[in-house]
């Protein structure tokens, strides 16, 4: 016996259902519904993940790869979101990563010094705001993505229906000789539910995609706004190691640190056709830091005697070393990001400050140009992020040293697999 699932009349009726729900929305205060929920969620991906700076940024794919220079850190992350039957907006969901260290573990090899090993694990959970849509009250915008949206509809039934039929001619081909050993009725119908269950998922998700696609065409809306929240942990699995002396005379010995994270960021995201795409994010954190990662200790060569190889004097390097006063502390940190990408721009510009509390109070800034390209469909594949980082702004580490504490940083996001619904 068929179910609703397994005819192509429910499937359109299911369709019909989605559109009536948009159309039927009240238009006169001027916001509400221009797309169905599933579409909004595919819309915001191609717009959200137009800025992979970091791993805390947001994504609605599947899986994500974050790689920062600046801190030698390597992030993967597989995001376990499981898409819900119906019409919904993506509510919540978790992220589990895994972040490395490679770039002091690389260039150590070359340079005969310790080697910091990091690798640890991110949990995170988002919370997600229900997207809003603003546009002309009951004017142009609404009726034309409401006119498009049937024509939408009414090319996906005739093309669905003629998929199906043509299927059906083809069980009817089907002859008992063909499947012995079993009911030809019974062995029709295992293949007419599964085929009619990944049509159904199959024209759902392509209604989904074509409305954002007419969306992004048309620009018919005058604003969308979103905002979500992350709760996020890093729990580390190999401690950060350091060779210490408290002077240039006293034993070497080894110290190390755990540097557990807990960080909780909110974000408010805009766009618009106009005005262009903008994100502001608040971050509150706090981690276990320690005087070599603050940068308050001096790091020394060492060298141990000399030999004569002809007429060269060879010095051995046995390494390096950090020289002060050792010790781990727990560090509270705000900051604020914004980011502006223009319309239809692939460069932006954003800007980052971040003040630290306690023993280490510096204050950190990053000036940044985030890169997007696209694939031939228009979706983000890669991300970029040239960076210019003022290190301890307020000058509260080694004031006698007047050293350049500016540096510069690329950071790079790869967005892959499907994206969630």
């Amino acid at each position: 016996m068929l179910t609703h699932a397994q005819t192509q009349e429910h499937i359109i009726t299911e369709l019909k259902e989605v559109n009536a729900k948009v159309s039927g929305t009240s238009c006169n205060t001027g916001k509400g519904m221009l797309i169905s929920n599933k579409a909004m969620n595919v819309f915001l991906n191609n717009k959200v993940s137009s800025y992979l700076s970091d791993g805390t940024d947001l994504s609605l794919y599947k899986n994500y790869v974050n790689l920062n220079t600046a801190e030698g850190r390597l992030s993967i992350s597989h995001n376990f979101h499981q898409p819900v039957d119906s019409d919904d907006y993506v509510r919540s969901f978790v992220v589990v990563g895994a972040r490395v260290n490679i770039a002091n573990t690389y260039a150590s090899r070359f340079s005969n010094k310790y080697v910091n090993n990091q690798l640890g694990f991110v949990l995170q959970k988002t919370w997600m705001g229900k997207p809003v849509t603003y546009y002309n009250n009951c004017g142009s915008q609404k009726l034309a993505m409401d006119a498009q949206r049937a024509a939408l509809l009414h090319s996906l039934a005739t093309e669905l229906k003629t998929k199906a039929n043509d299927y059906e001619q083809v069980l009817d081909s089907v002859k008992q000789s063909e499947v012995p050993g079993q009911s030809l009725a019974s062995a029709k119908n295992t293949l007419r539910r599964d085929f009619y269950a990944a049509l159904r998922l199959e024209y759902l998700q392509k209604f989904s995609e074509v409305q954002s696609d007419l969306l992004v065409q048309s620009n018919n809306f005058n604003l969308i706004t979103d905002n979500w929240t992350t709760f996020g942990v890093y729990l580390p699995v190999i401690p950060q190691k350091f060779q210490v002396s408290t002077d240039l005379a006293s034993n070497v010995s080894s110290r190390h640190n755990y540097p557990f994270e807990v960080f909780i960021t909110h974000t408010r995201f805009f766009e618009s056709p106009k005005i262009g795409r903008i994100f502001f994010t608040i971050n509150a954190k706090g981690f276990l830091n320690n005087t070599v990662q603050s940068g308050t200790l001096y790091q020394a060569d060492v060298n141990e005697g000399s030999i004569i190889n002809g007429a060269e004097t060879v010095t051995i390097n046995k390494g390096d070393r950090f020289i002060g006063n050792y010790r781990n502390f727990f560090t509270p940190a705000v900051s604020g990001k914004l980011v502006y990408i223009p319309g239809n721009s692939h460069v932006g510009l954003s800007f980052r400050v971040e003040k630290n509390f306690g023993t280490y109070h510096a204050l950190n800034s990053i000036l940044g140009i985030p890169i997007v390209l696209i694939d031939k469909k228009g979706a983000p594949a890669i991300n970029f992020e040239c960076q210019l980082l003022f290190a301890d702004m307020s000058n509260t580490i080694k004031t006698n040293l007047p050293g350049n504490k500016t540096s510069i940083g690329l950071t790079v996001g790869i967005p892959f697999s499907k994206i969630v619904y």
